[in-house]
């Protein structure tokens, strides 16, 4: 009688060591384009929020018939004295006292945290002012009438993965792709 012969399953050792070549190879090819992704994700999504905080503004100023700004801010519940969107902006209802300070009866609407992630925000009034929050009456209209550029993009960012939101002087919005310096 002659022996069973057993059917064996299984890989060899070189079967195993060119599948693994074949991966190595695929995840340094992915991994960069993956970490290129994500970074251009985060960029849209920090204008995104830009743009939502400022149709927020808008619809609100015109639904209460009553002024709302967008302002930078730090700690959610007061506009910051400085340049600093990326740590962080709020909407706030603006009737009373200075415009773009919240002060008196105003009420904070809306908060957004800093952007994160090596993601970099800097905005710019065209021309130049201080004044860097925007304040959307109940007509649609903004104070200061001046542009306010909001550049979102990255450290090293290459090509046109800049985003750009630009708040023009009468209030409405445009969001561009521009070439990264």
């Amino acid at each position: 009688m002659c022996a069973m012969e057993r059917a064996q399953t299984g890989v060899t050792l070189i079967e195993l060591m060119v599948a693994l070549m074949v991966l190595a190879i695929l995840l340094g090819v992915a991994v960069p384009s993956f970490a290129e992704f994500t970074r251009s994700n985060r960029a849209t999504a920090a204008q995104n929020d830009l743009v939502t905080a400022f149709n927020l503004a808008r619809s609100e100023a015109l639904r209460t018939s009553a002024p709302v700004s967008v302002c930078p801010s730090a700690d959610g519940a007061s506009c910051g004295g400085v340049n600093d969107w990326a740590s962080g902006w709020i909407v706030f209802t603006d009737a009373t006292g200075a415009p773009g300070v919240v002060d008196g009866t105003d009420q904070v609407l809306q908060a957004w945290s800093g952007v994160r992630g090596g993601i970099i925000l800097t905005a710019t009034a065209v021309p130049q002012s201080n004044a860097l929050y925007r304040q959307y009456q109940p007509t649609g209209t903004v104070r200061p009438a001046t542009a306010l550029r909001l550049d979102v993009h990255w450290s090293g960012c290459t090509g046109r993965q800049l985003r750009r939101l630009t708040v023009s002087p009468i209030g409405t919005l445009q969001a561009t792709r521009e070439d990264c310096t």
